[in-house]
């Protein structure tokens, strides 16, 4: 079994709408141990922030306007942007996607499930479950190499062999 990412070895993008909750769950993250954290304050930045930004871990409210955080999660699973968003295109992501939500509705699970979602905690935030999910979705990480640039060959994982 593959090794997980440590909390102080993963980068996180916290996609939240409203600046007060952001900040709450910015600094439970920070209290948890997590010290690579981008932030965005909508679905739309955060597709552009992706462009340039590794990300191994999104925590997104659902709640948000005018991009909701099902509709921003279709956007990165197929490699889509809504109207203005620039690049209008990036290769489809399989990023691990948590949502925040006060609203656990069957009907928003479902839908949230078919988007392809990964996990799922309902606000008020629980720091212990949120380190849980976190622990639990940085198992599947372990220690991955760069994917290689568009048009790029991809190169051969090097083995580190003792001398």
């Amino acid at each position: 079994m593959t090794a997980g990412l440590r909390l102080d070895e993963i980068s996180l993008l916290v996609v939240e709408d409203d600046a007060f909750t952001r900040n709450l769950i910015l600094s439970i993250l920070r209290n948890l141990g997590v010290r690579t954290i981008a932030e965005a304050n909508g679905a739309g930045v955060a597709l552009e922030m992706l462009a340039t930004t590794d990300v191994d871990i999104i925590i997104s409210d659902i709640q948000m306007s005018p991009v909701n955080g099902i509709e921003f999660l279709r956007h990165l699973r197929a490699g889509s942007r809504p109207a203005g968003v620039v690049p209008p295109q990036a290769p489809p992501s399989r990023i691990p996607v948590i949502f925040l939500t006060a609203h656990a509705q069957a009907k928003l699970v479902e839908l949230a499930r078919a988007a392809g979602v990964s996990a799922f905690l309902t606000k008020p935030i629980r720091p212990a479950l949120l380190r849980d999910r976190l622990l639990q979705i940085s198992a599947t990480l372990g220690r991955r190499e760069p994917e290689p640039a568009r048009g790029e060959p991809a190169q051969p994982a090097s083995l580190d062999l003792p001398p």
